[in-house]
C-alpha cells in the first residue's frame, strides 16, 4: 500500500514509518525539517520511503503538498499525526493560532485535497491521531482559536476533540467511500512539547519519563488500524490503543459535529 504519515519525522509518526516499511509498504513521510528528514533517509536507506517537506501550520505549503500527492499514482492510507503544543499564543503567516492549524485544520485540509486519491483505492483510510485529554475541556464555538484565557494545555485538549468531531463527520458530510477513524495512541515519551522552553518542558519531559510509554509501542496502534483487514469497513470509530471505545459524551453530539465541520471550512476557502 501507499500511506501518507504526517509529521513522520519524530515521535510515534517516525516509528510508525519504520514499521509501515518492515511490512513494505510504500511511506510518503510529511515533515518540515529537512535536515532531518535527510538523517532518516540516509540511516534508513529504503527506496519504499519517500519525504514531503511542508509546515502543516500554512495553509498554503498545505495546498502545494497536495498538488504534489495529487500526482502520485495512488494513496491508501493517510494518517494525519502531525501536532504540537504551544505554551504561548503562536499565530501562522494567515493570522490562525496555529494549535487551531496545525492540529485540527491540517488533518482535515489534507484529507479533503487527497479525497479522490483514496476515493479510488480500495482500501480508502483515513487515520487521526486524537488523544484521550480530548476530554478535559468542551468546546467553545465562539473561540476556536483560543483567544480567551488561553493555555497550551487547554488549546492542545480541545484540538484534539476537534479531531475526533471532523473524524465522525467526514463520512456523513462527504458521502464517501473513505473509512475515517481516530485514536488514543497512550501517552507518548516523545519529543512532544520539546518546542516550547523554560519550565513547560521541563514539566512534560519530567512526566513524560515517569508515566510513558514509548514511540514504539505507541506506533502499534494507527499501524493496526491504517493496514488491519479486520477493518475493512469500519468507520467513525475513536480507538485506545487496539481498542475501539467510547469517546467523550459531547464528541457524539450531532449538532456540534455539524457546526465543527461548517466553521472549519470557513478557514480552508
Amino acid at each position: 500500500m501507499n500511506i501518507v504519515v504526517t509529521g513522520g519525522t519524530d515521535g510515534i509518526g517516525l516509528a510508525l514509518v519504520k514499521n509501515l516499511l518492515s511490512l513494505n509498504h510504500n511511506v510518503k513521510m510529511v515533515g518540515k525539517d529537512t535536515k532531518k528528514a535527510e538523517r532518516i533517509l540516509n540511516s534508513l536507506n529504503n527506496s519504499k520511503l519517500e519525504f514531503f517537506r511542508c509546515d502543516l501550520s500554512e495553509k498554503r505549503e498545505i495546498n502545494e503538498l497536495i498538488h504534489k500527492m495529487n500526482n502520485l499514482s495512488s494513496i491508501d492510507v493517510l494518517v494525519n499525526n502531525a501536532g504540537a503544543i504551544f505554551d504561548k499564543r503562536e499565530l501562522n503567516s494567515e493570522g490562525i493560532e496555529k494549535t487551531f492549524a496545525l492540529n485540527h485544520l491540517s488533518y482535515l485540509q489534507l484529507s479533503l485535497g487527497l479525497k479522490k486519491k483514496l476515493e479510488d483505492s480500495k482500501i480508502g483510510r483515513i487515520i487521526n491521531i486524537s488523544s484521550n485529554v480530548h476530554k478535559n475541556y468542551d468546546i467553545d464555538i465562539n473561540d476556536l482559536q483560543n483567544e480567551i484565557k488561553y493555555t497550551g494545555w487547554k488549546a492542545y485538549c480541545r484540538s484534539k476533540l476537534l479531531n475526533i468531531l471532523i473524524t465522525y463527520s467526514f463520512k456523513k458530510e462527504l458521502n464517501t467511500n473513505i473509512n475515517c477513524n481516530c485514536l488514543h495512541p497512550g501517552f507518548v515519551n516523545s519529543n512532544f512539547g520539546n518546542n516550547n522552553k523554560n519550565f513547560y518542558r521541563f514539566l512534560i519531559r519530567f512526566v513524560k519519563n515517569l508515566f510513558a510509554i514509548s514511540n514504539e509501542k505507541a506506533s502499534l496502534s494507527p499501524l493496526y488500524i491504517a493496514t488491519s483487514k479486520n477493518l475493512n469497513g469500519v468507520n467513525g470509530k475513536y480507538f485506545d490503543k487496539l481498542k475501539e471505545v467510547k469517546s467523550s459524551k459531547v464528541s457524539y453530539d450531532n449538532n456540534l459535529q455539524k457546526i465543527i465541520w461548517q466553521e472549519s471550512l470557513k478557514y480552508l476557502q
